[in-house]
C-alpha cells in the first residue's frame, strides 16, 4: 500500500517527536547506580545514600549494583558499554583516572567513555603511625624513613588504592617506605592499632575514632589541604609538595547521554546532595560535601588523567 504524500509527512513528524517525547517524560523506568566496588565501602554507603533520596525524588526505584573486580574495571567498563539514556549511573572515585595508567589495554577511556554528571564530596586520606614509632610529626617521620634504620611498613586499603598511590609517591620522593596492601582500609587501621604494621594511609573516616582514642598518631593528610575535621594534622605537600592525594567521590554517565537528561539528572542529584540530611550525614563520615557542574567534573578528570600517568612513570608501579 503506498502512502498519500501528507500520511508520510505526518509520519515522519512523529518518528521525529519520538525521541524528545521519550526524553522528556524521562524517567519512565527505575534508574540504576553501579558501584565497581563490594558493598559495604565508602562508594556504596554513598550511592545507596544517594540512590533512596533520588527515587523519592523521582517516584521511581533507583537500584544499586555491585560490579566489584579488577581494580574497579569491571564496574567501569559495565558503565561505559550501557545505553547512553540516563538509566544508567556509576559512582566513582581516584581509580577510575588511575588505573588506566596502572593497567594496560583497558577496554575503555576515562575522556571518551563517560559524561561527568557532578562531584559527591571530597575526602581526606591521612598517614597514621602506631604511638611506639618515634615521630611526632611528619617531618620526624621522614628523617626516620631516611635514616636507615629499621624497615617502616605502612599499610593501605589495597593495590592501587588511594594509600597505594601516596606511598608511591613518598618513596619517589626518597622516603623508604614498603607498602602492604589490605582488603579495605578497616584492617589496615587495625594492624596498625595492634602495632603489627608500624603505620598505615587510610581514609580520615576508618582512622578518626582511632586518632580521636590516641590508639594511633595522625602526621599527615594526602590532600592539597588540611581537613576541616583535623585542622591540626598537616599535609604532606606542607614538607614535600609533590606528594598530594586527593581524594573524591563522583557520579557518571555513559557518554551521549542527550543534553535534557544530564539535566534533569544534575538538577535532581545535586539537590540531593544538598538536602539537610545527607549533607549531615557526609559531614559525620568526615566527607566535605562538593556537588558541582559536569564541566568542573570534566575539567577534574582532564587534570587527573595525565597526572596519575606522570606518578606510574615516575615510580615504575604497574599492575600488568
Amino acid at each position: 500500500m503506498r502512502l498519500t504524500r501528507r500520511a508520510a509527512l505526518a509520519a515522519s513528524l512523529a518518528s521525529l517527536a519520538t525521541p524528545v517525547r521519550a526524553q522528556s517524560d524521562f524517567p519512565n523506568r527505575p534508574i540504576r547506580i553501579i558501584v565497581p566496588s563490594a558493598p559495604g565501602g565508602s562508594l556504596d554507603i554513598l550511592a545507596r545514600l544517594i540512590a533512596k533520596h533520588l527515587g523519592e525524588r523521582l517516584s521511581w526505584q533507583v537500584p544499586v549494583e555491585n560490579r566489584s573486580g579488577g581494580g574497579g574495571n569491571i564496574g567501569f567498563d559495565a558503565v561505559a558499554k550501557s545505553r547512553p539514556d540516563g538509566y544508567t549511573i556509576l559512582i566513582a572515585s581516584e581509580p577510575l583516572a588511575v588505573n588506566p595508567s596502572l593497567f594496560r589495554a583497558l577496554p575503555f577511556d576515562p575522556l571518551r567513555d563517560f559524561q561527568p554528571l557532578t562531584m559527591i564530596a571530597t575526602l581526606s586520606q591521612v598517614l597514621v603511625v602506631h604511638p611506639s614509632v618515634p615521630a611526632r610529626s611528619f617531618a620526624e617521620f621522614i628523617a626516620l624513613a631516611r635514616s636507615g634504620g629499621p624497615e617502616i611498613n605502612i599499610g593501605s586499603a589495597g593495590t592501587a588504592s588511594p594509600g597505594h598511590m601516596a606511598v608511591a609517591q613518598l618513596v619517589h620522593a626518597r622516603v623508604p617506605l614498603t607498602h602492604v596492601p589490605y582488603r579495605g582500609g578497616g584492617p589496615a587501621v587495625q594492624d596498625t592499632v595492634a602495632g603489627n604494621i608500624q603505620g598505615g594511609i587510610m581514609t580520615l573516616p576508618a582512622a578518626l575514632p582511632f586518632m580521636q582514642s590516641g590508639q594511633v598518631r595522625a602526621l599527615a593528610v594526602t590532600s592539597t589541604r588540611r581537613s576541616p575535621f583535623a585542622p591540626d594534622v598537616p599535609t604532606m605537600a606542607e614538607a614535600l609538595p609533590d606528594v598530594v592525594v586527593d581524594s573524591w567521590q563522583a557520579l557518571l554517565l555513559p557518554a551521549g547521554v542527550p543534553a535534557e537528561v544530564l539535566r534533569r539528572l544534575h538538577t535532581e542529584i545535586t539537590a540531593v546532595i544538598r538536602l539537610a540530611e545527607v549533607d549531615e550525614f557526609l559531614k559525620r563520615q568526615a566527607f566535605e560535601p562538593a556537588p558541582g557542574t559536569p564541566e568542573e567534573l570534566g575539567a577534574l578528570l582532564r587534570a587527573e588523567v595525565p597526572k596519575w600517568r606522570r606518578v606510574v612513570e615516575q615510580t615504575g608501579l604497574r599492575l600488568d
